[in-house]
């Protein structure tokens, strides 16, 4: 094979990879926003990057057109240039898009630092809460659960408060600006015997993040 050939499909191919690659950290940045995703965010990979895989695709494309088809392979070269770019970047673009409209409000991650019992006779807890991700993050709810795999508490609906977060509007126990660490007091009104438990941060119904503890 010549060296001109494998240099041709190693352009196709690494232009498709690398779009893959913006679309994929698109997703995965829409859906968890984890701060070492955002890395691959196209706000972070930069156009640039899009617009550079996109001509490694055409030249790569280009380039195997001229080597394989002797007949009217100035014509095709042309059609190429002229439709592979935006053709590609359409397509990217609509994929984009897709991904952006059916992301989350808000992503489902957060790390829970500190369980501290406050209370037991009601059982309060104190809760250090750090968001792990590059976008605001929401906590809905709070569930404790014994040894068992057993839900024993959950806080009540008069917990939450009511917040506003650019077009969304709603109750919630908290909302974490990116990156952020808060303190949350969370009284269950109920009272737990001694022993082990986990609590566990709820958002979407999604499990958002849990925490062992243990009540004397």
């Amino acid at each position: 094979m010549k060296k001109s050939t494998i240099l041709y499909w190693s352009s196709v191919i690494l232009g498709i990879l690398f779009i893959d690659l913006v679309l994929v950290g698109s997703y995965l940045d829409a859906v968890d926003s984890l701060s070492i995703l955002a890395l691959l965010s196209p706000t972070q990979l930069g156009l640039w990057f899009v617009l550079g895989s996109i001509v490694l695709f055409t030249v790569g494309i280009v380039g195997i057109i001229r080597q394989y088809f002797k007949n009217h392979r100035n014509l095709l070269s042309v059609f190429a240039i002229l439709l592979i770019p935006p053709l590609t970047f359409v397509t990217s673009l609509f994929g984009y898009s897709i991904i952006v409209l059916n992301a989350p409000w808000f992503p489902i991650r957060s790390e829970i630092t500190q369980v501290t019992v406050v209370d037991t006779s009601s059982l309060v807890l104190s809760v250090g809460v750090k968001a792990i991700t590059s976008r605001d993050s929401r906590i809905d709810q709070a569930f404790v659960i014994d040894s068992d795999n057993e839900l024993v508490a959950e806080t009540s609906f008069d917990d939450r408060e009511w917040f506003e977060h650019g077009d969304f509007k709603g109750l919630a126990l908290a909302v974490l600006p990116a990156g952020s660490e808060i303190t949350l007091t969370l009284n269950f009104n109920t009272t737990l015997p001694s022993g082990d438990y986990l609590l566990r941060l709820s958002s979407w119904g999604a499990n958002h993040g849990d925490s062992p503890f243990t009540i004397p």
